[in-house]
């Protein structure tokens, strides 16, 4: 039976404004959803740059959600026990109210407005006082949900009873910090050529390269390849090119270029994190190394659990099933 939905949308303060944003007068508002029993302890839980509101399916909302394979009844998170609360991120569609520059003449557009992790943890502080909850249970963030949930744990650490960071750092390290700039830089060359759809497509299917491991990928594609119009073309690159277009069809040019450096803005000091942390990583995760994960926990000033996992679905392994996994997020709540 599927968990009761609601869904709705709560505007910024008028006065409040984007870490990044001065000379800017931007209005904002947060939509948001909940899965799970009215009076349930509540979750907070945010993804990655793709994840918006949408959790799990629901009654208002029978669609998979981003979580599915992990969020639902009788599930690792089980909303038969759990309330849980999502945003959609600032940037996304949906989420400017308006939008006016104190100085035309710098030709800025929504997607230069700078948003950081901190700037998405006041989001949610937001929602959480709309909706009159004193204090959420937990925050369990994946990915960049993982940057804006130890940024909640900094800023805001009477609102939650603990962060869990899966597959997240308090900051990112060069190698995936180069590939986000080239990746941007494909989408911004796309848009003043008016190809942004295609940027994305590309930008995404080079991002997908990172979220599994080598090993992961060689036991799924074989090193095969049928001939098209005179050239090769392999199983991997199909793939590729087929969720780069997929994500591009739902995801705009001006989100992915705001959420994208937005997840390279991130640089939190963990030693001011105010409540309890879980981590949880994977050896093969090159966005999000062992070691990377090591320091933040290292650094944390409350206490704080790590566990490093294996999985050949390297920083993907985040969405997906598997009894170590299913185990840490239990542990963890």
């Amino acid at each position: 039976m599927l968990p009761e939905g609601r869904r709705g949308a709560v505007a910024m303060p008028a006065e409040w404004r984007p870490e990044f944003a001065a000379g800017v007068d931007a209005r904002f508002r947060v939509r948001y959803e909940l899965a799970g029993p009215e009076g349930a302890p509540l979750l907070v839980a945010m993804g990655g740059i793709s994840a918006d509101r949408h959790v799990c399916a629901n009654v208002l909302d029978p669609a998979p959600g981003w979580w599915r394979k992990l969020v639902g009844p009788d599930l690792a998170i089980d909303t038969n026990r759990w309330r849980l609360l999502a945003i959609d991120f600032l940037g996304s569609p949906g989420t400017f109210e308006s939008t006016e520059f104190a100085d035309p003449s710098k030709g800025l557009s929504p997607d230069r407005i700078h948003i950081t992790p901190g700037d998405q943890a006041e989001a949610v502080a937001v929602v959480l006082r709309h909706l009159g909850v004193e204090r959420a249970h937990r925050m369990l963030g994946a990915s960049y949900g993982g940057m804006v949930a130890l940024a909640m744990g900094v800023r805001h650490p009477a609102r939650v009873g603990g962060v869990v960071l899966i597959g997240a750092a308090h900051r990112g390290h060069p190698q995936a910090i180069g590939i986000h700039a080239v990746q941007r830089w494909i989408v911004e060359f796309a848009l003043r050529h008016g190809r942004g759809s295609e940027g994305v497509a590309l930008a995404r299917a080079l991002a997908f390269t990172t979220y599994k491991s080598a090993a992961g990928l060689d036991a799924r594609f074989p090193h095969d390849w049928e001939w098209e119009d005179g050239a090769p073309v392999y199983a991997v690159g199909r793939y590729l090119e087929e969720r780069g277009r997929e994500f591009a069809d739902r995801f705009p040019a001006e989100t992915f270029l705001t959420l994208s450096a937005s997840v390279d803005l991130c640089d939190l000091r963990p030693e001011e994190l105010g409540v309890p942390a879980w981590l949880i990583g994977w050896e093969e995760d090159t966005l999000v190394p062992p070691w990377l994960l090591r320091e933040t926990a290292n650094r944390i000033g409350a206490p704080s659990h790590l566990r490093i996992l294996n999985s050949d679905a390297g920083h993907d392994a985040f969405l997906l099933h598997a009894p170590d996994y299913e185990e840490a997020l239990r542990a963890s709540l």
